[in-house]
């Protein structure tokens, strides 16, 4: 009930339902199917080519054969929205909502879909490891695989991405494949197979977790003569089961039976970047979800509760690991923290439940300090979800500096953008498997305006400065500019004076853009005249006659004083390997 509660706070707690985007970013591309099928009752997306502006967008299709559009992903989530989306659909025809697909009803069976599987992944995942661990150990680890852990976001509030579907799936394969195990069930191991096949299809590289019932088996037989027998017939017919759709449609759409609709995208197995897929500050796996750590060595204590089933579940891990970094984007753009590692959650799960009775056993002290590190972490999630939705942790250009201005803070740090904190990555270069051209050249334009303060004093009585106005059609709108706004002052307490840089672009009485650096947060030393560079890119589609303007405000307490502030164009480009 808690964690019910819990999620559908999370499902609501930012304005994604609000502003009817539920649906978004990779969820365009599963939710082709229920808009081609069930909207448009047209499931070779035919009309893909009649559509403009934004419901072009939305839709990430491509075309296959001529006229006929095909997903880039696979129908396997589209299987668990369509039950949702015949109650929006009524929803929507009761409540005078557009029967479109993406009105607001539809986009909150989403919503809920994702719901209704976390808490089934949660369930599935508890009566797992209750079957190995008291009430209590296994109570505490879902309350961590949730709270703790990126799964908070992408269980809810990220729902229309595969992630939690996954987990589910995996966690009630592992379930129902622990049942057969014990009862030798035909109905148990034809319920496995076909969540095997569902699984592969919404991910294909998820067929790894397959290892967890063999490996089930060589825990409790001392072999796997079981799985050898006339009824792993049934079982390959039950996982073909949920795949089968789906080569048809390729077959109809694309001319053959399987086809690859990444593109250009691929993995380079002989290349991954492991390292810093786990330890980046862009999205790290165990920077930005560190109790997984408990988990994964966890898995080092489970060998003594079930020595071979633990040889299982580090390969499955390793294999994981190996796979999910392959890809060219290891770094999964859109994401906080790796969320591909969410799908094995349910694998770790026992890992870090041995690790929790471990603890546990060794008594009341270490049992207090575990407990105070996992909330103390919760704590971090809780902002790491905040901030993500908030834009102040980059979904892909994170850095050192960026990570440390937000772990355990709860006052939202606004200076990050400005003081060029993010660094974006060289797609270019992951595309063809090369590696990342990390280091820039920067080219100056010539400075466009500049006004000197001659040490004007800043206090309680005078707040602000005179104010240095550009005309916004001097400054560049490309990619590959920034515009530098360069500030020389002197703060004599850095930590109360928080001195502000406003930049504003603005016409007449209308703003097009507000952006404040507090300085102290960029300028470490008090009473030295210090020169302090900031950046901010031209807002797109302003009108002819908009300015730029930029000005001191000293918003805290004390006195500061300024100097001087410039602006200068820059391009920024990588330099050549």
């Amino acid at each position: 009930m808690f964690l019910g509660t819990v999620a559908i706070y999370y499902l609501f707690r930012f304005d994604y339902w609000e502003r009817d985007i539920i649906i978004r970013s990779d969820g365009y591309a599963y939710y082709g199917y229920v808009q081609g099928t069930l909207v448009h009752h047209d499931p070779l997306n035919t009309f893909h080519g009649e559509l403009e502006g934004k419901d072009r967008n939305r839709s990430w299709m491509h075309e296959g054969l001529p006229g006929k559009y095909l997903p880039k992903m696979t129908m396997g989530i589209a299987y668990a929205w369509t039950p949702g989306f015949f109650l929006a659909d009524l929803a929507a025809s009761l409540l005078d909502y557009p029967q479109d697909g993406w009105s607001r009803p539809y986009q909150l069976a989403v919503g809920f879909s994702a719901v209704l599987f976390l808490l089934i992944g949660l369930w599935a995942t508890w009566h797992v490891l209750r079957r190995r661990f008291s009430d209590t150990i296994s109570s505490a680890v879902v309350m961590a695989i949730y709270l703790v852990t990126n799964l908070l976001q992408y269980g809810s509030v990220d729902a229309s991405m595969s992630h939690v579907y996954s987990f589910a799936l995996i966690a009630c394969f592992m379930l129902v494949s622990d049942r057969w195990v014990e009862r030798r069930s035909l109905s148990h191991l034809l319920a496995a197979a076909f969540l095997l096949g569902w699984i592969v299809l919404i991910r294909p590289t998820n067929i790894i977790v397959g290892l967890y019932l063999p490996f089930m088996l060589w825990q409790r037989d001392g072999n796997i003569r079981s799985l050898l027998s006339w009824q792993i017939l049934y079982a390959a017919g039950a996982a073909f089961l949920p795949i089968l759709p789906q080569l048809i449609f390729w077959k109809l759409a694309a001319g053959e039976w399987v086809h690859y609709s990444y593109e250009q995208e691929a993995f380079y197995w002989m290349s991954p970047h492991i390292w810093e897929g786990l330890f980046s500050y862009r999205n790290g796996w165990l920077v930005y979800t560190p109790v997984m750590w408990l988990a994964l060595l966890g898995l080092a204590f489970y060998s003594r509760i079930e020595k071979r089933l633990a040889l299982g579940l580090g390969v499955v891990t390793l294999l994981h690991i190996y796979i999910t970094f392959s890809w060219w984007c290891w770094y999964y753009g859109g994401s906080l923290s790796i969320r591909p590692m969410i799908d094995i959650y349910p694998i770790l799960a026992l890992g870090m439940a041995a690790m929790f009775s471990f603890i546990w056993r060794r008594g009341m002290v270490p049992t207090l300090i575990a407990a105070v590190v996992v909330l103390s972490l919760g704590w971090n999630n809780i902002l790491q979800v905040k901030y993500s939705n908030l834009g102040v942790i980059h979904d892909s250009a994170m850095t050192k500096e960026a990570f440390w201005a937000t772990f355990m803070t709860p006052k939202q740090p606004r200076h990050l953008s400005m003081a060029g904190y993010y660094r974006d990555p060289d797609t270019d270069h992951l595309r063809l498997g090369l590696p990342e051209r990390l280091e820039y050249d920067t080219a100056y334009s010539q400075m466009v305006g500049k006004i000197e303060y001659q040490r004007i004093g800043m206090d309680q009585v005078r707040r602000f400065t005179n104010m240095l106005k550009v005309n916004a059609s001097e400054l560049p709108l490309n990619v590959d500019y920034l515009i530098q706004i360069t500030c020389e002052v002197k703060m004599n307490d850095v930590d109360a004076n928080e001195l502000i840089a406003i930049v504003a672009f603005k016409k007449g009485e209308e703003t097009y853009q507000y952006q404040g650096a507090d300085l102290g947060k960029i300028l470490n030393d008090a009473g030295v005249r210090k020169t302090v560079k900031i950046f901010v890119r031209k807002p797109r589609n302003l009108p002819e006659g908009t300015h730029m303007e930029c000005y001191y405000w000293l918003k805290g307490k004390g006195s500061a004083e300024a100097y001087s502030m410039e602006i200068t164009p820059i391009k920024v480009t990588r330099r050549p390997l």
